[in-house]
């Protein structure tokens, strides 16, 4: 059963039964319409040759009463029949070709001593085929056309139609698997293809086709898996810097701990340094949730939001960080909205991380600027620290990259992120004198 239901429900299969199928229709309709045609023709021909004799032997001059003056009236030629002939139905002295068997047949058809009105029709006798034409004058006469060469000419016809229609069918049957199989062999290549992507094997394959769309299928698979191949590295080398970055405040914690226990350490500057760790690993965990949560599939819901408020709002929330450090910010901004369409969640850590990472390089100043240009809204923030190491700018937006007397830590590329993720732009740059400058620039909603 379960073999049958394959066979049923495999692709090669149904291309064959539907061109089969197809195939099979197109031949019967042409073979019923010929026939229909032909069957037609002969009939139409035959009764059109009969009314003909009836006609031609309606203007003879009239004999006597009993019956008219009989002659063979000769075929016109129109379709392969042959000539007209015509009897006496009770005129026993006269003969015509056929005359016994096709009174022996009327009889049995008609009913003796009836009134015959005049009638046509269709009468097989001794392996002919006969139209026959009734007419009761002031004798029954009987009209007959011999169509057996015509019909039989279309049972030869069908013969070789059946035939062709079959050879034509073995040959398309043969066209048909080629076709199909042509169609389902790459389709089973690619499957083998998804399943090795399935099974953790990202390698390009080397396969080519010569149908575009297979091709173009096969092109998309390998594209997907590189893009998996990278996602899936970048995976492995995320969780070892996690690991790592999470190991140190991890040590840290339980080193200070094991001094508080031991006695070797002073409980004040341990109690601080434990709580400046948790902090950093606290941090740190809810970087990479949030990470996690960015990377995910679902679009964040979006919504129109004023840039300059809501840089004006972590400003505020991150001033009194800057106070201890004994940094200013200063902030500029225009008069009037800009306007974005942006999650504002995602919108206030990138603000907010790009804040904290200049609190932490500043030495007295960060300046934060707001403006619009154009269809763009622009957040720049400048401050007056030692500005990016020129080897370490084209890396400052990967995740865990550490420069020179630095920190690991995927702030800045949680920005990059969540800035691509609203088709904008983030750059990284040195001031003119001093310092580094973040940008990021956001399509602007009017």
């Amino acid at each position: 059963m379960s073999i049958l239901k394959n066979f049923l429900n495999n692709l090669q299969t149904h291309v064959i039964a539907v061109f089969s199928l197809l195939l099979f229709l197109s031949f019967a309709a042409v073979g019923l319409a010929f026939n229909l045609t032909v069957n037609r023709y002969v009939t139409t021909s035959a009764a059109s040759a009969l009314a003909e004799a009836r006609a031609k032997d309606l203007a003879l001059p009239y004999i006597s009463s009993q019956g008219w003056v009989m002659r063979t009236l000769g075929g016109d030629g129109r379709i392969l029949i042959s000539e007209v002939n015509t009897f006496i139905w009770h005129d026993d002295t006269s003969y015509s070709p056929h005359r016994e068997a096709i009174v022996s047949a009327l009889r049995t058809t008609l009913p003796m001593g009836a009134d015959y009105p005049m009638a046509d029709g269709r009468l097989r006798v001794d392996g002919h085929v006969f139209f026959v034409l009734l007419c009761d004058y002031d004798v029954l006469t009987v009209y007959y056309l011999d169509a057996t060469n015509s019909l039989h000419f279309m049972a030869v016809v069908n013969r070789l139609l059946l035939l062709l229609v079959t050879l034509t069918w073995v040959f398309s049957m043969i066209i048909a698997v080629f076709l199909a199989d042509s169609m389902v062999r790459p389709l089973r290549l690619l499957r083998d293809s998804v399943k090795k992507i399935g099974s953790g094997d990202f390698s390009p394959t080397d396969l080519h086709f010569r149908n575009e769309e297979f091709e173009e299928l096969n092109q998309s698979l390998n594209q997907t898996a590189r893009q998996l191949a990278g996602y899936d590295n970048d995976q492995k080398i995320f969780f070892q810097n996690v690991s790592h970055e999470l190991r140190t405040p991890l040590m840290a914690i339980k080193s200070y701990a094991e001094g508080i226990k031991h006695g070797v350490m002073p409980i004040n500057r341990s109690a601080d340094t434990i709580l400046d760790a948790t902090d950093r690993l606290t941090e740190m965990v809810n970087d990479i949730l949030y990470i996690s949560r960015m990377d995910s599939l679902t679009p964040p819901i979006m919504e129109n939001e004023n840039l300059c408020a809501i840089a004006k709002e972590r400003v505020k929330y991150q001033s009194q960080v800057a106070k201890n450090r004994g940094i200013i910010i200063n902030f500029v901004h225009d008069d009037e909205p800009i306007m974005i369409q942006c999650a504002k969640r995602s919108i206030d850590r990138a603000v907010d991380n790009l804040i904290s990472n200049a609190i932490r390089y500043a030495k007295q100043d960060i300046t934060i600027e707001c403006y619009a240009i154009g269809s763009r809204a622009i957040l720049r923030v400048t401050d007056d620290g030692e500005g990016f190491d020129k080897e370490a700018l084209p890396y400052v937006f990967e995740r865990f990259y550490k420069g020179k007397n630095g920190l690991a830590g995927i702030g800045l590329s949680m920005v990059k992120s969540i800035i691509d993720q609203h088709k904008g732009i983030a750059t990284a740059e040195n001031g003119n004198e001093k310092g580094a400058v973040l940008t990021i620039s956001l399509p602007r909603v009017k």
